[in-house]
C-alpha cells in the first residue's frame, strides 16, 4: 500500500517516530557508557533497574487509563513530562553543572513518560488502520525508525562526550515540537463506551482485573515472553556489549588490515548501529520484495535464526571485520522477522483493550531491556564466553516458543490472518 493511502494521522505519527528516534537515539545508547564512566559499572547497573521500573510503572497506568479516557490527552501530558525531563538534563550537564546523579532522577520521570506514550501510541495506530494495511504500514514505521536510528547513532558517536548539552536540548525541542503537532493535527481516535468506562471510586480495583484477563490469553503470553528475550538479546549491543567494547578497545585499531581507518570501542559502537540501521534504510525493500514468496510462518523463524546467530557472535568478538560481518547477518535477519511480529502482535489484541495489551507487551519490552542491567551486573564476575553462551541460549527459547505458537495457531487459525488468533474478552 502507498503511504500516501494511509489515515492522515498515521502518516503524521510516521513523521513524529522518524523526528522522535533521530533525536533520542544520538543520546540514549550512549547514556549507559556516560554513567559507567560517571560513577561505575555496578552501581550503574542498578540504576538501569530504577529507571525500567519507572518505565513500566508509566505503561501500567498510561494503558489502562487510555482504554478508560482516550488516547489524545496522556500522549500530551506524558510528552510533555519528556520535553521537561531532557530540558532539566541539558542545564545539569551544561558548562554550569554536572550531575550524573540528578540526571538519572530526571530519566526516572522521562522513562517514566516513555513508558506511558508506548501503549497508547501503538493503540493510536491501530485504532485508524485497517487489517490488511497494517504489515505495510509497520515496514514504513520499521524504515522510517531506522533512517531516524541511523543518523542520531552517529551523531551521537562522535558528538555525545564533547556536546552532550546541545544533544539533550536538542531533544528537548523536537519533543516541544511534537507537543505542537499532536495537539493541533492529530485528533482523538478512541472514545470509549459507557459500558467501558469505570468509576473513580473502583478504578483501582478494575485495573487489576483488566490487566488479569491478559494473563488468560495464552498466545499473548507466549508471544510477549519470545519478544522478551529478541529485546533482550538486541539491547545487548548498547548495554553490556557496548561497555565492553568501550573498556577493551580503548585505543583507536584499524577496521581492517587493508584500511587506515582506526577507531575504538565507542567509535565502533556507533558504527555497529549505523551499519544495522543503513541495512535497513536501504535493503528493506529489496529483501521484503525478495522474500515476498515466503510465508509468514517461515520468513520469521528464518529471521530470528539470522538474528540470533549475527548478535551471538557480536556478543564475543572484539574483531571490527568479524563484527560488521555479524552485523549484517543480524540486520538480515532482523529485516525478515520484524513486519511479521508486528502484524501478529497486532491481530492478538481485542479493540476494547488494546491500550491494555499493548502495556503488557510494552512491560515485556522492558523487562527485556533490563536484562541488560543485569548482564552488566555480572558481566563483572562471569567470564565473557558464558554471557556468550547465555544469549545464544535466549535466542534457541526464543525460536523455540515461536516455532510452538506459530504450529498450534497455524492448526487451530480461522481469521484473517495466518496468525489470527482468538481475542480475549
Amino acid at each position: 500500500m502507498s503511504f500516501t493511502n494511509f489515515h492522515p494521522t498515521i502518516k503524521i505519527r510516521l513523521f513524529l517516530v522518524f523526528l522522535t528516534s533521530l533525536s533520542t537515539m544520538a543520546v540514549m545508547p550512549y547514556l549507559i557508557i556516560y554513567f559507567s564512566l560517571q560513577i561505575g559499572t555496578f552501581i550503574t547497573g542498578f540504576l538501569f533497574f530504577a529507571v525500567m521500573a519507572a518505565n513500566v510503572l508509566g505503561s501500567v497506568f498510561a494503558g489502562y487509563l487510555s482504554d478508560q479516557f482516550g488516547r489524545k490527552g496522556i500522549i500530551l501530558w506524558s510528552e510533555f513530562i519528556v520535553f521537561i525531563g531532557f530540558l532539566g538534563a541539558a542545564l545539569v550537564n551544561s558548562s554550569w553543572i554536572t550531575s550524573p546523579y540528578i540526571t538519572f532522577i530526571l530519566f526516572v520521570f522521562i522513562q517514566f513518560s516513555t513508558g506511558a506514550l508506548t501503549p497508547v501510541y501503538q493503540a493510536l495506530i491501530i485504532d485508524v488502520s485497517k487489517p490488511e494495511e497494517r504489515k505495510s504500514l509497520y515496514t514504513y514505521s520499521y524504515w522510517l525508525r531506522n533512517v531516524g536510528i541511523a543518523i542520531g547513532s552517529m551523531i551521537g558517536a562522535f558528538l555525545f562526550f564533547d556536546y552532550l548539552f546541545y544533544l539533550l536540548l536538542g531533544v528537548a525541542l523536537c519533543t516541544l515540537f511534537s507537543i505542537v503537532i499532536t495537539f493541533f493535527f492529530i485528533e482523538e481516535t478512541y472514545t470509549p463506551t459507557q459500558q467501558d468506562t469505570i468509576q473513580p471510586t473502583s478504578s483501582t480495583f478494575q485495573m487489576i482485573l483488566n490487566y488479569k484477563k491478559v494473563f488468560t490469553h495464552k498466545w499473548f503470553l507466549v508471544f510477549s515472553t519470545a519478544s522478551l528475550l529478541i529485546v533482550a538479546v538486541e539491547e545487548q549491543l548498547t548495554n553490556y556489549i557496548g561497555v565492553r567494547l568501550a573498556r577493551e578497545i580503548s585505543e583507536p585499531i584499524p577496521i581492517t588490515t587493508f584500511l587506515s581507518i582506526k577507531v575504538d570501542g565507542v567509535n565502533l559502537l556507533g558504527i555497529l548501529k549505523m551499519e544495522n540501521t543503513m541495512l535497513v534504510v536501504c535493503f528493506t525493500m529489496l529483501i521484503v520484495w525478495l522474500t515476498r514468496k515466503l510465508n509468514d510462518r517461515f520468513a520469521l523463524l528464518f529471521g530470528l535464526l539470522l538474528f540470533f546467530s549475527g548478535y551471538t557472535v557480536i556478543s564475543a568478538s572484539e574483531n571490527p571485520s568479524i563484527l560488521i560481518i555479524a552485523m549484517l547477518v543480524a540486520s538480515i535477519g532482523e529485516i525478515i522477522h520484524i513486519p511479521v511480529k508486528q502484524t501478529m502482535l497486532a491481530s492478538m489484541v481485542p479493540d476494547h483493550a488494546r491500550s491494555t495489551y499493548l502495556a503488557m507487551f510494552s512491560i515485556a519490552t522492558i523487562l527485556g531491556v533490563s536484562t541488560a542491567g543485569i548482564f552488566l551486573i555480572i558481566s563483572e564476575w562471569i567470564p565473557p564466553l558464558v554471557l556468550t553462551f547465555l544469549i545464544g541460549m535466549m535466542g534457541f527459547i526464543s525460536i523455540a516458543l515461536f516455532y510452538r505458537m506459530t504450529t498450534s495457531i497455524k492448526k487451530q487459525s480461522t481469521g484473517e490472518t495466518e496468525f489470527s488468533s482468538e481475542k480475549s474478552n
